[in-house]
């Protein structure tokens, strides 16, 4: 059966939509049904036709599909080729680029991406180690706390804040995790702050403060971004805050 042929038992101009292909169809159908209209069935060979029927739509049902199916594949294949043509040029490259920075930008500055948290914690999760289960949209997920001799110190989760309005891309959660502060540490006494780079924690360790060279050791277990209390002396009332920066 040919696809003019089809054309012409479902009463359609060649070429026409889809739509009105399968509108055209169903009505015939309803036609030429033994059970719709049994009083055809007795004055004309109606089987035959609705046979006929249902073969002509199934082939222009095939028809148009794979009309269709070239014609998505010519359009992809379009959109490849003019991409292909403009990547050779450093300057669509460059432009490309910056509209990616842009957009970056845009989900860092104006939409803010990363979340902020800031947390107090008990005296004993800081000394034993301990978990939250926090929440990011529909999302609940567990953060491990390390233990340590340590008063303030901050955790980037990656991925766990909002969702860019670009693309896939998600901000990252940051935990201010705090400890309360301690009876010896009184509010009139002396601070003094510190951040100290270090490659990798080895044995002793000095810090050279205010009041001279103060020896320390950091856990094993020690996170890029703690802070932890020191003092020159068991006497001393000054108070230094060193923040640990781990370099890879």
């Amino acid at each position: 059966m040919q696809i003019a042929e089809c054309y012409k038992i479902l009463n359609i101009s060649p070429g026409e939509e889809w739509l009105r292909v399968r509108k055209s169809y169903h009505s015939l159908a309803r036609q030429y049904h033994p059970d719709i209209n049994p009083e055809k069935a007795n004055t004309q060979p109606s089987d035959t036709r609705l046979k006929e029927i249902n073969q002509a739509f199934e082939k222009l049902e095939t028809h148009y599909k794979t009309k269709a199916d070239k014609q998505e594949f010519s359009l992809q294949k379009r959109e490849q080729r003019l991409f292909d043509i403009l990547n050779d040029y450093p300057s669509v490259q460059a432009a490309f680029r910056s509209g990616l920075d842009f957009l970056k930008d845009m989900d860092n500055k104006i939409f803010h991406l990363d979340i902020q948290k800031n947390i107090e914690v008990s005296q004993s999760i800081r000394e034993t180690g301990g978990s939250l289960n926090l929440r990011s949209g529909r999302e609940r997920f567990e953060v491990k706390i390390p233990s340590g001799d340590w008063n303030q110190m901050s955790l980037r989760i990656q991925g766990k804040g909002e969702s860019s309005l670009f693309s896939n891309r998600r901000g990252d959660l940051l935990l201010n995790l705090s400890v309360p502060i301690e009876e010896t540490a009184k509010p009139e006494n002396s601070r003094y702050s510190y951040e100290m780079k270090i490659p990798k924690i080895t044995g002793v360790m000095t810090l050279n403060s205010s009041e001279g060279p103060i020896k320390f050791m950091l856990p094993r277990n020690t996170c890029d971004g703690q802070s932890f209390t020191l003092r020159s002396g068991a006497n001393s009332k000054i108070l230094h805050i060193l923040t640990v920066r781990l370099r890879p």
